[in-house]
């Protein structure tokens, strides 16, 4: 009986570790997941869509991975870069039937002064944007700098005050707000970031 009991007391201890440890595979793969680490936690912020003129509320974008630039009109050479990779990126999503259902790109500006709503849609229409599944956003002059701040996005003006020096970052986002990769913008490869978006989609329909 008490070979019996020890043999019982063995079994249900492997038991309880491989759960165990079943648990912690599953955790780990819903939380991070992937070849991508888990870098950090979105900041959540607010911010008007320009084209529909409907706030967009990062945690209501839970449930979708995100691409997220920023931008102002006036630069004249990274920002201009960065939408036509944007764009890029959004056709190559557009062909796997990911745009806008299990993707969406977000375009925040650095300079909602300059950047008017009408400023802004011609602009993404200069880039042949599909609003559909790519958001321009703007908020206040005053929600911009604590929204910037949030998100360690440093700026300030040139010396002749026509331009705005600021980080150079794009962040993709897992569909539970995890930060999974910051690129440097001015670098920004469209093949990698695909690569990197499938990867993060292929787990969700798993997961």
């Amino acid at each position: 009986m008490r070979s019996k009991s020890l043999r019982f007391s063995f079994y249900g201890l492997v038991a309880a570790l491989l759960l165990a440890l079943i648990g912690g595979i599953v955790y780990m793969l819903r939380a991070g997941g992937g070849s991508l680490p888990v870098i950090g936690q979105e900041p959540n912020f607010t911010a008007t869509n320009v084209i529909s003129g409907q706030d967009v509320s990062m945690g209501n974008l839970n449930g979708k991975i995100v691409l997220i630039t920023w931008y102002y009109t006036h630069c004249t050479d990274e920002c201009p870069l960065t939408m036509y990779r944007f764009s890029q990126i959004q056709d190559q999503l557009e062909k796997q039937g990911l745009f806008g259902k299990k993707v969406v790109l977000i375009a925040m500006t650095l300079d909602p002064t300059r950047d008017t709503p009408p400023v802004i849609k011609q602009y993404g229409e200069h880039f042949k944007a599909n609003f559909n599944g790519w958001y321009f956003l703007r908020a206040t002059p005053t929600q911009t700098i604590q929204i910037l701040n949030k998100w360690g996005i440093q700026v300030k003006p040139s010396t002749d005050k026509e331009f705005i020096e600021h980080t150079s970052k794009t962040d993709l986002i897992d569909q539970n707000g995890n930060i999974r990769a910051a690129y440097n913008t001015a670098n920004l490869d469209p093949q990698q970031v695909v690569a990197n978006i499938n990867s993060l989609v292929s787990r969700m329909s798993w997961l």
